[in-house]
């Protein structure tokens, strides 16, 4: 496997797959962060720079594809300023103007966690639809079903890292270190154990919709 990048005894080998990694240090997140070469990554932060910019000549500025405006439903805010958006939107603007630059790989620095379902998904179907790998830290347990690959990091360094289905079914391992399932991994779980079902879920509207058949 390519090794991507590497700190003391926090190495990291990570085949070019999305990659999800959640923590319980910030401090472990950030000095990985500081160790990534910028000349390869293109980190998203949660700093918000001009508000007084327009949002149209922000999105310029980073040579955005005006014609992606439909696909992000962005018509309405072109003229607002930044001060004008909720932090919410703030943050999506900015996400799909960093992506829209990325050419090989992005990563989310908690990032994620500030949007909204259905801006999520428009954002990684774009780095699917443009094969952009992103590895992508969280504080949102939810967020790792993004991801075929996940890192769980505790203090002490690596906790479990593999295949994201496969450390997801290490649940004691988990809520030992104080990481809980995602809601419907969890759910599914449960309504596994009742004989309602017969196996697990990743995705909160497959198991509605099959629960209703």
């Amino acid at each position: 496997m390519e090794k991507i990048f590497g700190i003391d005894k926090y190495k990291f080998y990570l085949s070019n797959v999305t990659t999800s990694i959640i923590y319980n240090n910030e401090n472990i997140k950030d000095k990985i962060i500081n160790e990534l070469h910028k000349s390869d990554f293109f980190v998203i932060d949660t700093k918000i720079f001009d508000l007084n910019i327009y949002v149209k000549d922000y999105l310029k500025n980073f040579g955005f594809d005006m014609k992606l405006v439909p696909f992000y439903n962005l018509k309405d805010i072109l003229t607002k300023r930044f001060s004008d958006l909720t932090f919410e939107m703030q943050m999506f603007v900015k996400t799909i103007a960093y992506i829209c630059s990325a050419k090989v790989t992005i990563v989310f620095d908690d990032i994620l966690t500030f949007l909204n379902h259905n801006q999520k998904m428009l954002v990684l179907k774009y780095i699917k639809d443009n094969n952009i790998t992103f590895i992508n830290f969280t504080s949102d347990i939810d967020e790792v079903l993004f991801a075929k690959y996940l890192i769980v990091l505790s203090k002490e360094g690596v906790i479990i890292e593999g295949i994201t289905k496969s450390v997801l079914k290490e649940e004691r391992i988990l809520k030992h270190n104080g990481f809980n399932l995602p809601f419907v991994v969890d759910l599914s779980y449960q309504l596994k154990d009742y004989r309602l079902i017969d196996q697990e879920y990743y995705s909160v509207e497959k198991l509605v919709s099959d629960l209703w058949k």
